[in-house]
């Protein structure tokens, strides 16, 4: 999507666990076997975060003008002994706080807030000392040029429930399908701006060829990011 929040949905996901062969006794072609069901019903296969993982969130530069696109990247690693099945770094189950000077709240404004399925490809087996990547952009302003009308595009679409091949035709037509970012950060005046990245779980797999394999819950958060938004 767009995708996210101050909870955003966000992200291109990226993984560096693709040689890992041996992790369960898993094949690609029985991932049916496994199932998701919330923590509080089989708490035995939940670890929580602190236990077995760190999150890290850095950004590609550190001062971005206004109306530019603010990277943050993700990357969680497996600190544990063992795999341990970890919710992708997409869409509501991120969270996005960002602080101005003397730690007051501003926003971060979603083009779009997604209900998530969860499903067992919400996972993803991490092997120990393996990192987990995800990416989302912010764009520096809730007020550049042509964001509006692609926000009126979008809600338009929404409530008059166009069809997906109209909705993409105005899209082509009007040029609305530049690269806006995941969401805009709203502030009043540049200036310098600390953010932090959470994630918060509540399900575990339930495997039959991964018994006793164990997913991350509870909430993790990243190191504060701290970047400058100039004129």
């Amino acid at each position: 999507m767009p995708r996210t929040m101050v909870i955003l949905t966000l992200v291109i996901l990226l993984s560096p666990t693709r040689g890992f062969t041996t992790q369960t006794r898993c094949h690609e072609d029985s991932r049916g076997r496994r199932g998701v069901v919330e923590q509080n019903v089989k708490p035995q296969l939940g670890s929580e975060y602190a236990n077995v993982a760190i999150m890290k969130g850095a950004s590609r530069k550190n001062t971005y003008r206004v109306g530019e696109m603010i990277s943050l990247d993700l990357a969680i690693l497996n600190t544990g002994q063992a795999p341990v099945f970890v919710h992708k770094l997409i869409g509501p189950s991120i969270a996005v706080k960002v602080q101005v000077e003397k730690g007051r709240d501003i926003g971060v404004r979603p083009y779009s807030v997604d209900l998530e399925g969860i499903v067992p490809d919400s996972y993803r087996l991490l092997p120990p000392n393996s990192l987990l990547l995800g990416s989302f952009q912010l764009l520096a302003g809730c007020h550049a040029e042509g964001l509006s009308d692609f926000l009126e595009s979008r809600h338009r679409h929404d409530q008059q429930r166009q069809s997906s091949v109209d909705y993409q035709k105005r899209f082509f037509s009007a040029g609305l399908f530049i690269n806006w970012g995941d969401g805009c950060l709203a502030f009043r005046q540049p200036g310098s701006f600390t953010i932090r990245i959470e994630q918060r779980n509540v399900h575990v797999i339930d495997s039959t060829c991964d018994p006793g394999v164990k997913t991350a819950v509870g909430t993790i958060r990243s190191n504060p990011i701290t970047i400058s938004i100039t004129e």
